[in-house]
């Protein structure tokens, strides 16, 4: 008898069901909105992401996307310790699933991010990090998927083209409102430009797993 092995994978959580999920998205929301008005000098996604461009006006938000990732880390406010409870009881859900439910975490770091019509965020990891999440406290369904690219893409396409390929190049989520996304920090992820006159509105995060390998030392005496 024939069978397909799975032989390595790279684990992708999506939960749409976290308790009182559509008021915590209401409530991140408000609070994102409030970023922007509190960083008018924030950084800006799109194009001008990778070359960390800052916002010199109100119209370069509007052209670029706004991110309070270079102005703040919503990990350390207070004011957002309701929505850094649920990214960390999320984080938890994951390692539960991959087996792995008692290792430790911290919450290195927390941002907002604001996508108005024809904004995206290009390819790029979560470098020192472990684990990381997008929260959508505010979606349009049809527009803007969140896209993961094969990180052996690589190795294979050289010899498989797509004509050939029957391993998958890319992996595509559609959005929700609601909707938790958590993944390895090193996959390679995108976003299709958002589609929608209402914005998008997403909380992220990343956290670093806490371990040690004990030595001899470390074992209680006999």
């Amino acid at each position: 008898m024939s069978q397909i092995i799975q032989m390595f994978s790279h684990p992708v959580i999506t939960i749409d069901d976290f308790p009182e999920t559509q008021l915590l998205a209401d409530k991140f929301y408000e609070k994102a909105m409030g970023l922007k008005q509190e960083y008018p000098d924030a950084g800006l996604i799109s194009d001008a992401w990778h070359s960390g461009k800052r916002a010199e006006s109100e119209r370069d938000i509007e052209q670029h996307g706004f991110t309070s990732f270079y102005n703040v880390n919503l990990a350390k406010r207070d004011d957002f310790s309701f929505m850094n409870k649920a990214a960390l009881a999320v984080f938890a859900q994951y390692m539960k699933v991959v087996g792995k439910p008692d290792i430790a975490m911290h919450l290195g770091s927390a941002w907002a991010s604001v996508y108005g019509k024809g904004h995206f965020i290009p390819q790029h990891t979560h470098p020192m990090a472990h684990l990381s999440m997008v929260f959508y406290a505010a979606a349009t369904e049809g527009t803007g998927e969140l896209i993961f690219e094969n990180p052996a893409r690589g190795h294979f396409q050289h010899f498989y083209p797509p004509e050939i390929c029957w391993m998958p190049y890319r992996f595509t989520l559609q959005p929700k409102k609601g909707m938790f996304v958590v993944f390895p920090s090193y996959l390679t992820h995108n976003t299709e430009p958002h589609q929608s006159d209402d914005f998008r509105v997403i909380y992220s995060a990343n956290v670093q797993l806490e371990f040690r390998k004990p030595t001899d030392a470390d074992k209680p005496d006999m």
